[in-house]
């Protein structure tokens, strides 16, 4: 197959500079250069500031899953995805950050640029850690964990309580039960606790309480494996 050409006034996308000069000869996969042009080129089309874009919306591109389909075998795109968007926070060109909406994580790429600073700013979350994508987490302690939802230190004569719910529950629970209190306005770390023993007496969402994943597995989302906590 050849390419007609392009024609005359079509969109162009700007693209840094130092992606051209600077990042792209350092990239081994290229997963990591399909993801990092298309999150650009979606961020570039959105007409609002500060620019970010839901990490699901990435995903579900049909020419981003084709380029990795086509250029990234024997992966599957899940996998590439997975590979290119590690390799893209991990190298700062791309900005990861979560917020909580209708008590569910919801998780925002940004450029690595004051526009995409802002834009993790503006949703009043910290941006991620370089290794979240399936290495380190985000938010990697109860006290972190406390932070990031209700906005203040915990306290110290409740810090020990606190870490100890974690190793319990395992961090996953601990950042949903924070997030559900949040959502629903109340900061209180006895209702935290209330969410927890439910969950742990009931299950979650009404499913079998016996079903809980040890510390550290969730289910919330299709993408979890890439943001996991």
């Amino acid at each position: 197959m050849t390419f007609d050409g392009f024609p005359s006034g079509a969109p162009v996308t700007p693209l840094p500079q130092g992606l051209l000069r600077d990042l792209a000869p350092m990239m081994s996969d290229p997963a990591e250069l399909i993801v990092t042009l298309y999150a650009i080129e979606a961020l570039a089309r959105m007409r609002r500031f500060p620019r970010r874009i839901r990490c699901e919306d990435l995903r579900e591109q049909r020419p981003l899953i084709d380029a990795l389909a086509g250029m990234c075998p024997p992966r599957d795109v899940d996998s590439a995805f997975a590979d290119g968007l590690s390799a893209a926070v991990e190298r700062a060109t791309l900005l990861a950050g979560r917020s909580v909406d209708d008590g569910r994580w919801v998780d925002w790429l940004a450029l690595n640029d004051a526009d995409g600073r802002r834009a993790l700013e503006a949703a009043s979350m910290p941006p991620a850690s370089a290794q979240v994508y399936g290495r380190e987490s985000a938010y990697s302690t109860a006290p972190e964990i406390w932070q990031s939802a209700f906005g203040t230190p915990v306290p110290a004569i409740l810090t020990e309580e606190v870490t100890a719910a974690e190793s319990r529950y395992g961090s996953d629970w601990l950042h949903d039960a924070f997030a559900e209190a949040a959502a629903n306005g109340v900061r209180s770390w006895r209702y935290v606790q209330a969410i927890l023993e439910r969950w742990e007496m009931e299950g979650r969402d009404g499913g079998d309480a016996t079903a809980r994943p040890a510390a550290g597995g969730f289910e919330s989302s299709r993408y979890r494996h890439l943001f996991r906590e």
